[in-house]
């Protein structure tokens, strides 16, 4: 296989870089005067802040309304040579088990018309079964819309995870969807050098010929690092992030990986120039907003590799501990975590897993273990978050049971039990789910969206008038 000796980036600035470091509180004012630098400076492809969450913020902790939010996206990468991506947690969308192929549809079909230069979806893979229950679905659905699905292999740390697990995850995947691309996504940030190398050779070798990239974080410190273990290793395509929204648990420096590349004699086409007006820029928007702009690669924090919790849900743990007034419980709550992964079977740590995960452990070290048990903890147990990669059949036994015979058991298990795939291929009729969400069955497909995505109660907040009307931070 030929190597190909240009550097390819991935931006993630506005969206991880902003998920991980700033809480997703980036509001019209804050991505409008960086987003068309960022869609001029040369990236291969850009993932903006437009995935599902993002409107609910935009709704009620700033009042914007989505649709012009998600206008200004579009008008901003119009003529950007970059591929556009939208991620996605496959065919979950709102941090709840994976919904049926008519929502999904829908859902996914309104984004799509607000930015039409989508034409990349993040799918991830390797923790609910969605190389078997979702990929079917979802691939042949975009690419009926001109999108391409680039798998991203979500990389855990427990007993199954090994190279062997992820290589042939890749075959499947390769044989049965032929993508374009395949991602190493690092997750919880907790990648070595030396499973850097096994990973990539172990993968490479069943991927035939389709070329791999990588998705770092940095909770380990490393991720630069590994990045350039990656190079080496013949990947060309790697995630960045601009500064202030690198480094700490998000991304390495767009800058650091060009000089990288640089001294190990690959060529880019990276416009620094361009690179440091966003950098200039955001740090002023950040400053304004009392964000954080001063992010440094994390120190080598053993205990990491026990809770694996990633550090956006590590920050918010501390804040609502303090909130409740129980910030000396931090350490209990993260010597928790482990106990409940091994309980569970050892589920990967990535959403809804992690913050579902943390605030039951918050509940186990304030009631006692398994004393009161969230709603997600029931879904988990009656395999609505899949069965294999979940670690279903590694989960105490004991637990399972007292979860599937809690009082709210009988109604979740409606949806699916032992295994969703039935509900996730259903088609009922876009009047049948408009119906049911309380909407009457005429209603456009995107007031399904804002109702859905927004759940009613951030639409009030909605300020008219649009962007004039909003906070400008320039």
């Amino acid at each position: 296989m030929t190597v190909d000796n240009t550097l390819q980036l991935v931006d993630e600035t506005l969206r991880d870089g902003g998920q991980s470091l700033w809480g997703m509180m980036t509001s019209y004012h804050m991505s409008e005067p960086i987003l068309g630098e960022i869609a001029e400076a040369g990236f291969t492809t850009i993932d903006g802040p437009w995935h599902l969450a993002y409107p609910m913020m935009h709704a009620r902790f700033f009042g914007e309304d989505p649709k012009i939010v998600y206008r200004m996206f579009s008008e901003k990468v119009r003529n950007s040579d970059s591929n556009i991506m939208f991620s996605g947690i496959c065919m979950e969308l709102n941090m709840r088990p994976p919904e049926n192929k008519t929502t999904v549809r829908l859902i996914y079909k309104v984004l799509k018309d607000w930015i039409p230069e989508i034409n990349q979806f993040m799918g991830i893979c390797c923790t609910r079964d969605e190389i078997k229950n979702e990929f079917p679905i979802l691939f042949p659905m975009w690419r009926e819309w001109g999108v391409e699905t680039i798998p991203y292999f979500a990389i855990g740390h427990g007993p199954r995870h090994t190279d062997e697990f992820y290589g042939a995850q890749v075959k499947e995947v390769v044989e049965k969807f032929k993508p374009i691309s395949l991602c190493i996504k690092d997750v919880d940030g907790l990648l070595t050098p030396e499973r850097i190398r096994t990973l990539i050779t172990a993968m490479q070798k069943n991927a035939d010929g389709t070329p791999l990239e990588i998705h770092l974080h940095g909770m380990n410190g490393l991720h630069t690092y590994n990045a350039t273990v990656a190079m080496e290793l013949g990947v060309r395509k790697i995630t960045t992030c601009i500064p202030p929204l690198a480094y700490s648990s998000s991304h390495p420096s767009v800058f650091d990986i060009i000089r990288n590349a640089e001294e190990m004699g690959l060529k880019h086409t990276m416009d620094l120039e361009k690179l440091k007006v966003v950098e200039e820029r955001l740090t002023k928007i950040g400053k304004a907003f009392g964000h954080p702009v001063d992010n440094y690669p994390l120190p080598f924090d053993l205990s990491y590799y026990k809770h694996m919790v990633p550090g956006g849900v590590i920050s918010v743990l501390t804040t609502q501990l303090a909130q409740l007034d129980l910030s000396d419980k931090l350490q209990d709550v993260l010597e928790e975590i482990p106990l409940i992964l091994e309980d569970l079977g050892h589920p990967i740590m990535i959403t809804p897993h992690s913050q579902t995960i943390v605030t039951q452990a918050v509940l186990n070290v304030q009631l006692g273990r398994w004393e009161q048990c969230i709603d997600a903890m029931i879904e988990f147990a009656a395999g609505q978050y899949g069965v294999e990669d979940a670690g279903l059949p590694d989960m105490d036994q004991n637990l399972k049971d007292k979860l599937l015979s809690l009082p709210p058991a009988k109604k979740i298990r409606e949806k699916g039990d032992g295994s969703i795939v039935e509900y996730i291929n259903s088609e009922p009729s876009p009047e049948e789910v408009k119906r049911n969400i309380g909407l009457p069955p005429d209603a456009s497909d995107e007031e399904f969206f804002m109702r859905f995505v927004l759940e009613g109660e951030a639409m009030k907040n909605i300020i008219p008038g649009g962007p004039d009307s909003y906070k400008k931070y320039l």
